[in-house]
């Protein structure tokens, strides 16, 4: 059934009412219980049955059910590593080495990048690094939040990860479909990274602002909050992790970083095992990440974390075997609220599915449409289908069968169409930055402890001044073909630019100095 632009209500009511409610999880059941009612036709009952028909396929999603017990497990990796006085042992290791608010927001830049295999485990190690660090540092939740989200999805996209062998495989079905057969997928893929313009420009800011020390919009608003009242979440905000609510104090004990870093390095060997593992004899490495099954991988992973956790509260005797099961329960629970929102986020995105809120989106695309705004259209399409939706990975396989072959009927030129995946790339993770019903946006809100909707609106603003720029070098690449080379560069200096001005409105606007986060004094320059 063509449902047309009512499959556009369900995300529609969620976004719109997470904004106003600032509760996430009633604003997605509300989304997904509209989807329900139109797919049932306004029938109550029907769409009610249908509602959680559609939950419990959520759950019971071998990927999905998967993910949910990766995030009951790192909870009780969390668990123990604070209890064990792993994140006591790193603050007052951070104490002598990180000196300042700029050394801690560089460092978890920094980490943010080294941590490439793995968008999910991105932000759970560098959140659990850096949580304590930036607390102690009087950085906001917000900050570090987005720092976490603006380092994992653009990253894993760049790298060698589970994204690349995904995004190669999209490459591919793309090409078949335009009849591309002079070049072959890998090489095609590399082609589209100089134009994945969003994630290079997103990543770069995170390091301008950390580096300058400046921010802007509401997010200037929370860093002025952090550094004169100490308080890195701001009042009445319900933080989606709040380790020593849940957890208590850490076990009198002397605390040692080996039990910080063992249970990390665990998860990070096993999860790159698994990945080797489950693609094992598929070829080279990046066919072994095609044929790979990250869930798997992330699962055992995380299970891996927890035993450890588990052999070390006992082997050092800092836990009975009564204390590592409770302590193993009390993590389960600490990411009970996380693994709800993703059903239900998950959910919403079955009902959009259901309702081919993709076809309509594309339906509108004119059908003689000059080259010049192309890859303006799809960067614009691949924003707006992934904040409706939620989801990056989704956008990138309704996007990219569909932007290299127009590309290709347009200009019959074989490599700037395939480099067209690349603008796909960069609206699919956009939209989902900046969605409330985004699976790693809520991953980024649990492992730095913050408000799941301060998040997304102090992040909102550096997403959208990213994008603009994305959007006018597309613009300029689409009518003058100019080189990556010289687009981007000429990106990251009116990035700089526009960071620059935009924070200088905000000292007007807000009375705040961008820089020290203070209060402004008359005549005080910046």
């Amino acid at each position: 059934m063509d449902y047309g632009w009512l499959a556009i209500i369900p995300p529609l009511v969620a976004i719109v009412l997470a904004f106003i409610t600032k509760r996430v999880l009633i604003s997605l059941f509300i989304g997904i219980f509209t989807g329900g009612l139109i797919i049932s036709g306004w029938n109550p009952f029907s769409g009610t049955v249908y509602t959680l028909d559609t939950v419990v396929g959520s759950i019971t999603d071998e990927w999905n059910a998967s993910l949910l017990l990766f995030n009951l497990l790192m909870g009780s990796g969390v668990a123990f590593i604070w209890r064990l006085g792993g994140s006591e042992a790193l603050t007052a290791w951070a104490r002598k080495k990180i000196k300042t608010r700029k050394a801690a927001g560089i460092g978890a830049w920094i980490l943010g990048i080294v941590i490439f295999f793995n968008d999910y485990v991105n932000a759970a190690i560098v959140g659990n690094v850096f949580r304590d660090i930036s607390e102690e540092h009087k950085i906001s939740s917000e900050r570090l939040s987005y720092i976490l989200d603006s380092t994992a999805a653009p990253v894993a996209t760049f790298f060698i990860s589970d994204w690349i062998a995904f995004q190669i495989g999209m490459v591919k079905t793309g090409m078949e479909t335009a009849g591309i057969d002079s070049i072959q997928p890998f090489t095609a893929y590399l082609y589209s990274i100089p134009l994945n313009l969003y994630c290079i420009f997103a990543v770069l800011l995170v390091g301008m602002l950390v580096i300058t020390g400046r921010d802007f919009g509401p997010m200037l608003k929370a860093e002025h909050r952090a550094v004169t009242e100490g308080k890195i979440v701001r009042d009445g905000a319900k933080p989606m992790l709040d380790v020593n609510y849940e957890l208590g104090e850490p076990k009198d004990t002397k605390p040692m970083l080996i039990t910080f870093f063992l249970p990390l390095i665990v998860l990070v060997g096993v999860t790159l095992f698994g990945f080797w593992f489950t693609g094992r004899g598929a070829g080279g490495i990046t066919d072994i990440l095609g044929a790979s099954d990250p869930a798997k991988a992330l699962l055992w992973g995380a299970f891996a974390m927890s035993i450890t956790g588990i052999v070390m509260a006992l082997s050092t005797k800092i836990m009975t075997l009564s204390e590592a099961m409770d302590t193993f329960v009390d993590g389960l629970k600490l990411m009970l609220l996380a693994c709800v929102i993703l059903v239900m986020a998950w959910s919403l995105g079955s009902i959009t599915a259901e309702m081919k809120l993709d076809e309509f989106i594309v339906k509108a695309i004119p059908p003689n449409l000059p080259f010049v705004f192309v890859p303006m259209l799809i960067f614009g399409l691949g924003m707006l289908i992934s904040f409706a939706t939620g989801t990056s990975w989704g956008t990138m396989t309704i996007l990219t069968p569909i932007a290299i072959p127009l590309a290709y009927a347009l200009t019959n030129d074989a490599y700037l169409s395939v480099a067209m995946a690349g603008v796909v790339f960069s609206g699919a993770i956009f939209g989902d930055h900046c969605s409330p019903i985004s699976d790693t946006t809520v991953l980024a809100s649990i492992f730095s402890g913050a408000d799941h909707i301060d998040h997304v609106s102090t992040q909102v603003p550096y997403a959208i001044t990213t994008a603009i720029v994305a959007v006018f070098m597309y613009l300029l690449w689409g009518q003058f073909n100019i080189t990556p080379l010289i687009l981007i560069p000429l990106g990251i200096t009116l990035l700089f630019g526009l960071m620059y001005w935009l924070s200088k409105l905000s000292r007007k606007k807000y009375g705040i100095n961008p820089k020290t986060k203070r209060k402004i004094r008359k005549k005080e320059n910046i």
